[in-house]
């Protein structure tokens, strides 16, 4: 069981694509994640899936429970730094660099989420709520 974890620039050779093994206990696959991508273990971290789903890994970083109750395994996931402003309001930085040019739909996510109380802007088709494009399905298509 494993996922892979999308960082780096997307458009030089410093995009990365990283395969991380669920068989272990979320402690852990937090501290392996930082040091493979290497960020120093007092960041606090994020993995964000290609529905725009953060996975709440900061609420769960000292968790002995399985990576797998968390993650599922063969996804792709886009590796976030948890921020916090003036305020104390919560903002995710992508640490897929450049992302703009490569995964347009991954700046608006992110402003939702960095931005909750505001309203996401959404287009009704039909009488239902369309959805941005899946970033792994884009993922798939530039050499990372």
């Amino acid at each position: 069981m494993f996922v892979t974890v999308l960082f780096g620039d997307v458009c030089c050779a410093d995009s990365r694509m990283e395969m991380f093994n669920l068989n272990c206990k979320l402690i852990n696959f937090i501290h392996h994640l930082k040091e493979k991508c290497g960020l120093d273990f007092k960041d606090c971290v994020e993995l964000m899936d290609s529905s725009g789903k953060v996975m709440n890994l900061e609420t769960k970083q000292h968790s002995k429970a399985a990576a797998s109750s968390v993650l599922r395994e063969r996804q792709f996931y886009v590796l976030l730094r948890v921020c916090y402003d003036d305020a104390g309001r919560q903002k995710y930085v992508s640490l897929l660099n450049n992302y703009s040019q490569s995964h347009p739909e991954l700046t608006e996510l992110l402003r939702t989420l960095s931005n909750p109380e505001k309203q996401p802007d959404r287009m009704v088709r039909r009488g239902r709520v369309q959805r941005s494009k899946n970033i792994s399905a884009n993922s798939r298509t530039h050499n990372i």
